[in-house]
């Protein structure tokens, strides 16, 4: 099945849950698996931007393990959301090397949704920084970005896992990581736990549909991790990495 193939990566939405992603992409090198395009949409474009920029999984976990939310969560007066984004755009250029798409040996494309237009937009050049954020600026919680014209938010608003985008990208077999199949039992606490929800929610349901564009979908078992526990590290990404072992293990490595 693997064999001649070329591999895209579709790594989508979760926050929190969205950490399972490392342990997706453990077991796929642990397999002999080579990544040959890697899409993402909100938290799945860090983590798949960070491995488009070659940083080792390794050092991923320990950042996921150690960053502090005083790192990334900058709040500001709510005039379009409750944060404004700006540190993190700053880490992401740190942890990115400040590279262009041009630089990346990975090809990776990122998604958001334009508030002007109502469109999905896919990004696949200038800073990745930027455009990674653009793709995490989930509506009322991160300020929308200004790209040219554009207002950009989370691409989950339209499509939480951008399978589609791996195809078009040139993969002729799609494995798409979809951390968000249950709204989830997580307790409710804080504003930023119903605006999550809210879009999980709305863009489950279009996601359905969606998705259907991959070949092998994998489903981490990640429903009782809250959207902001991001302390939940290690079990997010040890469920990832049994989810992946499950649809996995009847694939040859390439």
């Amino acid at each position: 099945m693997l064999k001649d193939s070329k591999i895209g990566l579709a790594l989508g939405a979760g926050l929190a849950r969205g950490l399972a992603h490392i342990g997706v992409l453990r077991v796929l090198e642990e397999k002999g698996i080579k990544v040959d395009f890697i899409s993402g949409c909100s938290m799945g474009s860090v983590v798949a931007a960070l491995y488009a920029c070659g940083l080792n999984l390794k050092f991923v976990e320990r950042l996921a393990q150690r960053i502090s939310r005083r790192n990334w969560m900058d709040p500001t007066f709510p005039r379009m959301g409750l944060l404004s984004g700006e540190k993190l755009e700053r880490v992401l250029h740190t942890l990115t090397g400040r590279k262009t798409f041009a630089d990346l040996s990975l090809p990776l494309a990122v998604v958001a949704v334009d508030l002007i237009s109502g469109e999905k937009i896919v990004i696949k050049e200038g800073p990745v920084a930027r455009a990674v954020r653009a793709s995490c600026a989930i509506p009322g919680i991160f300020s929308p970005v200004k790209m040219g014209e554009r207002l950009l938010v989370d691409g989950g608003v339209l499509q939480r896992v951008p399978a589609s985008l791996a195809r078009e990208m040139g993969a002729d077999l799609v494995i798409a990581v979809d951390v968000g199949v249950d709204v989830g039992n997580y307790r409710i606490n804080h504003i930023f736990d119903v605006l999550s929800r809210s879009l999980d929610i709305m863009s489950r349901e279009i996601n359905r549909s969606l998705i259907g564009d991959a070949d092998i979908i994998i489903t981490p078992d990640v429903s009782d991790i809250g959207p902001f526990e991001f302390h939940r590290v290690e079990e997010a990404i040890s469920r990832g990495e049994t989810a992946a072992r499950q649809a996995l293990a009847s694939l040859p490595a390439k």
